[in-house]
């Protein structure tokens, strides 16, 4: 069968847009997925925050170091200045022996006494002044952990029975704290036995 001249020839158009335009094509891909920025800019605080979390830790570790150096220098201070006032103490101590030493020849043995009694005064007066008394335990009730018992003695006085009748040593103590222990006698009641009458005789039993 021939065909017309007037007749146009039959064309087909392929109009998937891909084939009309090849950059269609890439930019129907789908693109890789990214973060928000919302997220990225938590993330970036977050790590701002933790860095400055840590250097002001390490600022802290700094002066509490520094602190405690400060504190234990003058610690040591006033532990060395109340030694030295301690120290004058003693001193003090140690002149008034020696004035009752070079006054002896010219002094009575009762003035001698009082001098040697004035200075044991005056020494547990400073003891005292830091925290140091002696315990009194005489006519006291006996307490092992206060004093050593070195001797019982017979006593004639049922009240003294038990207790504390006379202090070799002194015991001393520092505030709550036992220093050293007494060294003491005691007492153990003894009834003081009759002493029977002359020319009296028992009665036969």
């Amino acid at each position: 069968m021939s065909q017309s001249k007037d007749e146009k020839p039959f064309q087909i158009t392929d109009r998937r847009f891909w084939v009309q335009d090849d950059s269609a094509v890439e930019k129907a891909r789908v693109k890789k997925r990214q973060y928000p920025s919302v997220v990225e800019e938590l993330a970036a605080r977050t790590e701002l925050a933790e860095q400055r979390l840590k250097e002001k830790l390490q600022q802290l570790d700094k002066e509490n170091e520094a602190f405690r150096l400060r504190l234990s220098q003058e610690m040591d201070k006033r532990l060395q200045h109340e030694k030295i006032e301690l120290l004058n103490d003693f001193l003090e101590l140690v002149d008034n022996f020696e004035r009752a030493l070079q006054a002896q020849e010219n002094s009575s043995l009762k003035d001698l006494k009082e001098g040697l009694r004035l200075n044991l005064k005056l020494f547990l007066d400073k003891l005292q002044s830091i925290g140091i008394e002696s315990m009194d335990l005489l006519h006291q009730p006996f307490d092992p952990h206060e004093a050593e018992a070195v001797d019982i003695v017979p006593v004639e006085d049922a009240s003294l029975d038990q207790k504390v009748v006379e202090v070799l040593q002194r015991g001393y103590r520092w505030k709550d704290q036992l220093l050293r222990v007494a060294k003491v006698r005691i007492g153990q009641f003894r009834p003081k036995k009759p002493v029977a009458s002359e020319g009296t005789t028992e009665a036969p039993s």
